[in-house]
């Protein structure tokens, strides 16, 4: 079982940062994911495009915001960009008008 030390806590940033110790850096990176997860479902009555388009844009502001605040690493950040970048390019692949 893993023991904060909480001696350390001294702003509100040591109380974020408590969670991700005591979990291996995780917790807020899966903080991230349920978000996207949430937003995903939520969103589908709008059709599948629609939904990953938004939980994705969604995922990529909060996971910048994250990042800034040293809670998750660029690199959850960088996968929510790439599913936006594969997401536009599939989106203009299957509109083509001949």
């Amino acid at each position: 079982m893993a023991v904060s030390n909480w001696t350390n806590v001294s702003d509100f940033g040591g109380m974020l940062t408590v969670a991700n110790d005591n979990t291996g850096g995780f917790f807020w990176a899966a903080m991230m994911g349920m978000i996207f997860i949430v937003s995903f479902i939520s969103m589908l009555g709008f059709g599948f495009e629609v939904a990953l388009l938004g939980s994705s844009f969604a995922g990529l502001i909060i996971g910048i915001l994250f990042a800034y605040m040293d809670l998750v690493a660029w690199t959850w950040v960088v996968m929510f960009a790439g599913i936006l970048v594969l997401e536009f390019i599939w989106i203009m692949y299957n509109q083509k008008e001949y």
